[in-house]
């Protein structure tokens, strides 16, 4: 499994990062957009529509309030209202998690809540990835950095948590995850932060700081993105969200930890550029 999950990475990460580079902003929004239907199939599925025409229009139905979405990146307050709207459901869906004892407790236990729930997941992490292309002038070293950022740290706390893992975080939800391997991603994040802010970017110390603190929030709410898909893979009873990716599972698999820490991060940018 884990050679799979290498060579998938080795071919898709290189396309992605060549994507970032040399696609001009609307093929990047299309490319993005493909993810996310990708995912909201998905999430169709582990929400229990059967029938295509249902999982069509949950897709198309996402896609379209997704389009709506952005019509609100040409207005700043309007961005930050929305991001800060995407903010609160994880702080909320972060303790539904840790609050419930059962897993067929609280969140995603009806159809209804977990289709509403995928609305609430995916189209923040369209507008907000969407948004940091558009802010940065189509450059992608924001959402470039918001990429390895979280593979570092998830890297970290895997093997942190594989080593050293002892306590764990949700054991309902998932039994894998440590608070020790939660440690070693945010110590991964810092050190990425911290190197980043020095060598490439050269902050001076306030606003290194600022990044540094930025990096470990993001990372925090990248955990609760994880923890919010596991809980949905519980509830509908199977390990991965699909097979499109060998080694991987679904595309939801990959993209869970980003779900949440996207808005969060362009949310966190937006007040830094305040500040």
């Amino acid at each position: 499994m884990l050679r799979k999950r290498i060579l998938t990475a080795i071919i898709l990460v290189p396309l992605l990062i060549a994507a970032l580079f040399f696609f001009p902003i609307h093929w990047n929004v299309l490319l993005f957009g493909l993810f996310v239907a990708a995912a909201a199939w998905e999430w169709a599925a582990l929400s229990g529509f059967q029938r295509l025409s249902a999982k069509l229009l949950y897709v198309f139905s996402l896609l379209v309030l997704g389009i709506a979405g952005m019509s609100t990146l040409s207005h700043a307050t309007l961005v930050i209202y929305y991001l800060f709207a995407a903010l609160l459901w994880w702080i909320w869906a972060f303790v539904e998690i840790i609050s419930r004892k059962e897993i067929n407790q609280g969140m995603f236990t009806t159809t209804a809540g977990r289709a509403v729930g995928g609305f609430l997941v995916l189209l923040p992490l369209w507008v907000s990835t969407v948004y940091l292309l558009s802010a940065d002038q189509g450059r992608p070293r924001d959402l470039l950095f918001l990429f390895v950022l979280v593979w570092v740290a998830d890297t970290a706390a895997y093997f942190t948590g594989s080593f050293l893992g002892r306590t764990k975080l949700a054991p309902k939800v998932s039994p894998g995850k440590s608070v020790e391997g939660v440690v070693g991603g945010l110590i991964g994040a810092v050190l990425l932060a911290w190197l980043c802010g020095t060598m490439i970017w050269n902050y001076e110390f306030s606003l290194l700081m600022q990044w540094i603190g930025l990096a470990v929030v993001v990372v925090l709410f990248s955990v609760v993105g994880d923890l919010t898909e596991s809980k949905l893979k519980r509830v509908a009873g199977v390990k991965d969200s699909g097979n499109l990716l060998p080694g991987h599972g679904g595309v939801l698999d990959r993209i869970d930890a980003l779900t949440a820490a996207a808005p969060v991060y362009a949310l966190g940018l937006i007040l830094l550029a305040k500040s």
